[in-house]
């Protein structure tokens, strides 16, 4: 019976002690991140014959993890990251679009109308129209500026893109080796807490699912299924640029190869509707182009579902700024000679992209795509913020910055081009260049091609000593295409324009063609002014415009203009062939288009509005996006504040509870103690006895 007692308080001796330095472990811990308390589990250590206890023993030393729990802090953390990372990017960039009565874009752009409105009332005034001039630049330059600060925005997000997806690869190569020693070794607590850690880590980066084996082991997947950890396997991630994927149907017999040039902050899915060739002819195949993956599709002016041509390189078709054509597998420039089938895809990526590779080497396209819920795309965790912000923010605020900019420089170009300087010119050349000049000019590259009309130009000539007109005369395509005298873009080319402008004004006027661009000399004695315009074709070559460029990036005010304010348009050449002094009507023209509904071209789709509705309702989107963007955060990050409450709660360090157990532990160690002490006086005494 007494050695009884005394192994019971030998036994109770030493579970304190294990139990003291458990709870000194805790307190030691309270502040190490990741680490999860660890509580012992006492049990009865049954009883003896006599029905006497024999104690109690250490059954187990527990640490304090709620799987459940852990899994949805997993899945708000890669919520809450991902709206982090929107939310700082767009309060930056609501930044730039910021406006106030003096500075900003749309100050410029009132700026620019009023001075217009100036010049249609002194439209020979020297000062008025340096003010025009000078107020076109800043904004051009303002859009540039802009549009460059959007560059660079896209360009520090791919590389946060690069560089996270370098970490996630190594925090899944991490787990694997954890999970190499947990299938050769029973993983202590310490080592669970590091890879937990490792796990909540990743989490903040992608969307993942944790799956725990029954070796230990954890099983980990995006959210979306692609394994990511498998046993001691990892499975990387990798960056890449612009790259077409095709994704032929069964019965397809198509070899050659989708091409395309240009970029686009969107990706696009070609999907064929009609099989055929590829000659972009009458029996060319067709397809539907969607921005989205599929949910919606590319719509024509009429609202109508847009279907394109399958051509060849010299039959090319453009989609969201995207050129794409086929060829051979190994040309471009080559036709293939299969035909494409019905139901055909191809996948194209003009951005570079995230793709997750297989155990078999493959890739398969994980990045995010704007406007669909694709259900094999990352979707959460910071990487799919930086996508969304790139693609979906970012980029569609550029798309829409160059299609305000490609509107204001078309429209005013095209009435422009029309009108007449102070002074006549005895030499013009085009700010634009024709990709093929022998081509017909709606298939030529032309960039303002799908603008371009039939119709009719005149010129009018000038004695250059007197100023007295000599002719008004409409440039006649009658030697080029006998029986058709007007300019018609699908029938005519470049090269047809040249040498129509020097069979009409033979010795008066001589084209040449540069680099792509169309120039016009006048010959000694002679100047000229361009007096009518019904095809747009001046202001599709760029000849007698107020602005060059495209877009937001590369808008200008023409070399021409800048350098001579002379040649600023404010008057028109009358049927006499006569330019007035004070003429004002091309000035009228062009400060009426502030107030006029102009088309623009972005997309999501064609708009009408004014300029300064378009760009106000730019800026207000961008605020609106910065707001919501606020909102989600703030609500998707309270939720995982209070997930990690709740798993403090059950895995956290208290150390009230912990000093609390400490002298609990202490008190049952000295009864322990005492337990033995008071034993060893009993059989001392009974050995007395003898």
């Amino acid at each position: 019976m007494l050695n009884n007692l005394l192994s019971i308080g030998k036994t109770a001796l030493s579970n304190f002690q294990v139990a003291l330095s458990v709870t000194g472990g805790n307190v030691t811990n309270a502040s190490t991140t990741g680490y999860s308390r660890r509580t012992v589990e006492f049990a009865t250590d049954g009883v003896s014959v006599n029905g006497v206890g024999c104690g109690s023993t250490i059954q187990a030393i527990i640490r304090q993890f709620d799987e459940y729990l852990e899994r949805r802090c997993l899945e708000q953390s890669s919520t809450s990251s991902c709206q982090s990372v929107i939310y700082s990017n767009l309060a930056q960039v609501e930044e730039l679009f910021n406006s106030t009565d003096s500075s900003g874009i749309s100050s410029a752009l009132d700026s620019f109308m009023t001075s217009l409105e100036s010049l249609s009332s002194t439209a020979s005034n020297a000062s008025v129209r340096t003010e025009v001039i000078e107020s076109a630049t800043s904004l051009a330059q303002l859009l540039n500026s802009l549009q460059d600060s959007l560059d660079s925005e896209v360009a520090s997000v791919n590389s946060f893109i690069s560089s996270q997806v370098d970490t996630v690869n190594g925090l899944l190569e991490q787990l694997a080796a954890f999970n190499r020693v947990a299938s050769s070794t029973t993983s202590s607590s310490g080592l669970l807490d590091q890879r937990d850690e490792l796990v909540r880590e990743l989490a903040t980066y992608i969307d993942v699912s944790v799956i725990t084996e029954d070796d230990g082991q954890l099983r980990i997947l995006t959210g979306e299924g692609q394994t990511l950890v498998d046993g001691e396997a990892a499975y990387s991630f990798k960056v890449e640029g612009p790259k077409c994927t095709a994704a032929l149907s069964a019965d397809s017999g198509f070899d050659g190869q989708l091409y395309f040039s240009g970029s686009s902050s969107n990706e696009l899915l070609v999907k064929f509707v009609s099989g055929g060739d590829c000659s972009g002819g009458a029996t060319a195949a067709t397809y539907q182009v969607s921005l989205d993956g599929g949910k919606t599709w590319v719509t024509d002016e009429d609202g109508q579902t847009k279907v394109f041509k399958a051509g060849d390189s010299s039959n090319k078709e453009t989609v969201d700024g995207v050129s794409i054509w086929f060829g051979t597998a190994d040309d471009p420039d080559v036709a293939p000679t299969t035909s494409i089938s019905a139901g055909d895809k191809f996948d194209v990526m003009p951005k570079s992209g995230i793709y997750w590779i297989t155990a078999t080497g493959g890739e398969v396209n994980v990045t995010p795509l704007a406007g669909s819920d694709s259900s094999n795309r990352l979707s959460g965790g910071t990487l799919a913020g930086l996508f969304a912000v790139r693609d979906q923010y970012v980029g569609e605020y550029q798309d829409k910055l160059d299609s305000f900019a490609e509107s204001l420089i078309w429209n005013m170009n095209r009435t422009h081009s029309q009108g007449a300087g102070l002074t006549n010119m005895s030499q013009a050349t085009g700010e634009y260049a024709a990709e093929d000049t022998a081509a017909a000019l709606s298939n030529s590259g032309l960039y303002w091609a799908d603008k371009l009309q039939a119709g009719n130009i005149s010129i009018a000539l000038y004695d250059e000593e007197t100023g007295e007109s000599i002719s008004i005369t409409a440039l006649d395509f009658s030697s080029i295409t006998p029986g058709t005298s007007s300019f018609d873009p699908s029938v005519h080319s470049l090269e047809d324009v040249r040498d129509a402008i020097n069979a009409t004004y033979p010795g008066q006027l001589s084209a040449t063609i540069q680099d792509g661009k169309l120039s016009i000399s006048a010959t000694d004695g002679v100047e000229f002014q361009f007096a009518e315009d019904t095809s747009g074709l001046l202001a599709g070559l760029g000849i007698n415009t107020l602005f060059s460029g495209t877009d937001a990036e590369s808008i200008a005010v023409s070399a021409a203009v800048a350098n001579d304010s002379s040649r600023l348009c404010a008057g028109h050449v009358n049927g006499a062939g006569e330019v007035n002094a004070g003429d004002n009507e091309t000035a009228l023209a062009l400060a009426a288009l502030a107030g006029s509904s102009v088309t623009f071209n972005a997309a999501g789709g064609t708009a009408n509005n004014t300029f300064s509705g378009y760009l106000s309702a730019l800026s207000a989107q961008v605020g609106a996006d910065a707001s919501t963007a606020s909102a989600s955060y703030t609500y998707a990050s309270t939720l995982s504040e209070d997930l990690e409450t709740q798993r403090e709660s059950v895995s956290g360090v208290n150390l009230d509870e912990e000093l609390t157990r400490l002298m609990q532990y202490q008190q049952n160690y000295q009864a322990a103690a005492k337990l033995i002490q008071t034993s060893s006086d009993m059989f001392d005494t009974i050995l007395s006895l003898k």
